[in-house]
């Protein structure tokens, strides 16, 4: 993706990499990125395995919901 690295919030979270279970840290944007749909999108890669990962927040219950991307 490109543009600028959003912001983090001082509210960080544990988040488990969908892979290998690895425990990351995870800290919403003051400036997030917004897809087409109107979702909160976020990438990243899981530092133990490698695994790219992205995800959205649900707007309903406020959770991080992730998955591996395809490479």
């Amino acid at each position: 993706m490109s543009g600028e690295r959003p912001t983090p919030t001082s509210d960080e979270l544990v988040i488990a990499c969908p892979k290998c279970n690895a425990r990351l840290p995870f800290s919403r944007s003051h400036t997030p990125r917004i897809d087409a749909c109107g979702f909160e999108n976020y990438s990243f890669e899981c530092k133990k395995c490698g695994a790219a990962l992205g995800g959205i927040v649900d707007p309903d219950g406020e959770t991080l919901l992730i998955s591996e991307r395809p490479s």
